[in-house]
């Protein structure tokens, strides 16, 4: 099996930099699961690593994909697992960071229900959104396939998309699949077994966990947030897109729309980021097996590398 440490944790709480520091003392790579770093472009508002610290440190499935492209969680399933191949060849260990649970998740378990995404269907279900609104599309979800919708966010436009799609081009549920992806996993223990898995969830004190999200998104703002939302339309991309529906671009479209003063969007960036947090938080505890390490407040970035380091010092003897 492929040795692989995965630090997962809420957005904001310090990944990234726990990340950077242990793969430097590996002399390794790591590999992001951000289901919204993956698109060009937005790079602000979805905290990507500056482009030093990816030239010290390569990372993978940064800026793969055009804005306009479809990414899921069994794609990057399929990716990054190459990655991870690549890297166990070179006798390096592959480090797994980002806040996107699913991403992880499918990866582990090697999961993705194989449908290929149909343009048409697709097409159609967009204008549908437009029409009825994101309310009653996941009304409808809900009537078709109550399992899928139990576990989708009622607001997560893509995921309710990609479950109506699914069924319109199969005529069977998405919750269907999943569950032959279980199925497979209890007939073919070793095949879906791949990893050799230490997964690590970082935690904070949630007073300081939000105090760190409202300065990430006074950061963002004077890093020009807004200009860079504008820059992407004048692209050509159409605001409708997936990675368009994300933290701080969503609410600077309704800014650009007249729909918000800069004041009243720049506080509903932090408010939707203090509840994303929390969801993210309630998928983690979920995890079964996974350790959490809580970050007290003058703990040093470098400590936590190294008490991971030692945890996992089974992987590299």
């Amino acid at each position: 099996m492929i040795p692989l440490i995965i630090i997962a944790g809420p957005t904001a709480v310090g990944k990234s930099e726990v990340a950077f520091e242990l793969a430097k003392r590996l002399n390794t790579e790591i590999i992001s699961a951000d289901s919204m770093q993956v698109y060009r472009y937005f790079d602000i508002g979805t905290a990507k690593p500056s482009l030093e610290r990816r030239k010290e440190i390569p990372h993978h499935l940064i800026d793969i994909v055009n804005p306009d492209e479809d990414f899921s969680a069994g794609e990057f399933n399929e990716r990054a697992y190459e990655i991870t191949g690549e890297l166990h060849r070179k006798e390096k260990i592959p480090v797994i960071t980002g806040g996107t649970g699913l991403y992880i998740k499918a990866l582990i378990e090697n999961l993705g229900c194989g449908v290929r995404k149909d343009k048409e269907i697709r097409e159609r279900l967009k204008r549908e959104f437009e029409e009825m609104g994101e309310d009653a599309m996941y009304e409808r979800l809900k009537k078709i396939d109550p399992s899928a919708a139990s576990k989708i966010h009622p607001k997560d436009r893509y995921r309710i998309e990609r479950a109506l799609e699914v069924y319109y081009a199969t005529g069977k549920p998405l919750s269907e699949f999943h569950e032959k992806d279980r199925r497979q996993k209890t007939e073919d223990r070793g095949q879906i077994e791949r990893f050799n898995v230490r997964y690590f969830v970082l935690n904070m004190d949630r007073k300081r966990l939000y105090k760190r999200i409202e300065d990430r998104v006074d950061g963002m703002i004077s890093a020009g947030l807004l200009y860079e939302t504008e820059r992407i339309l004048k692209i050509g991309y159409d605001k409708n897109l997936k990675p368009f529906q994300s933290l701080g671009y969503s609410q600077m479209l309704k800014y650009l729309d007249g729909e918000w003063d800069f004041n009243s969007t720049v506080q509903e960036i932090k408010k939707e980021t203090r509840r994303f947090a929390k969801r993210q938080l309630t998928w983690f505890r979920g995890v079964k097996d996974a350790v959490w390490i809580d970050i007290s407040e003058n703990e040093d970035i470098k400590d936590i590398s190294t008490q991971i380091y030692r945890m996992c010092h089974d992987l590299y003897r």
